[in-house]
């Protein structure tokens, strides 16, 4: 089973452990609510305020966005496509909820590993007929 990192681990040490976290843990950002059965936009963006490598030798692979231990959506990179300069990666899904959500998501990087997000809730409310 590989080792899952996180922001939290690293961000009460020193500097340059949180610019390396987060230059690597994902983070969902989308609206907090939703409408049931119509789509709904969510970015997954790595990091924050540190741009990744994207080289041959450092650069992520795929970041998957989930509803608890559902994956609902996937992108993969090649790298060669998005050049050669460090950049601020994003990934963007629609998806059409039908309940409430509890998204997380993980991104790879070939040579740090496994990134997981804190869980973000979006409520999904029943709508009166």
């Amino acid at each position: 089973m590989p080792r899952i990192f996180t922001y939290n681990a690293f961000k009460n040490h020193s500097p340059k452990a949180s610019a390396y976290a987060d230059k690597h843990a994902p983070v969902v950002v989308c609206a907090p609510t939703a409408e049931r059965g119509l789509p709904f936009s969510v970015t997954v963006r790595i990091g924050t305020n540190q741009k990744h490598p994207n080289t041959m030798e450092h650069h992520f692979c795929y970041i998957q966005l989930w509803d608890l231990e559902t994956l609902v959506a996937e992108t993969r990179f090649d790298h060669r496509a998005l050049g050669d300069k460090p950049l601020q990666i994003e990934a963007q899904f629609t998806i059409i909820p039908q309940r409430s959500l509890r998204l997380t998501a993980m991104a790879y990087c070939n040579q740090h590993g496994l990134w997981q997000s804190e869980e973000f809730f979006v409520h999904a409310p029943i709508q009166d007929s």
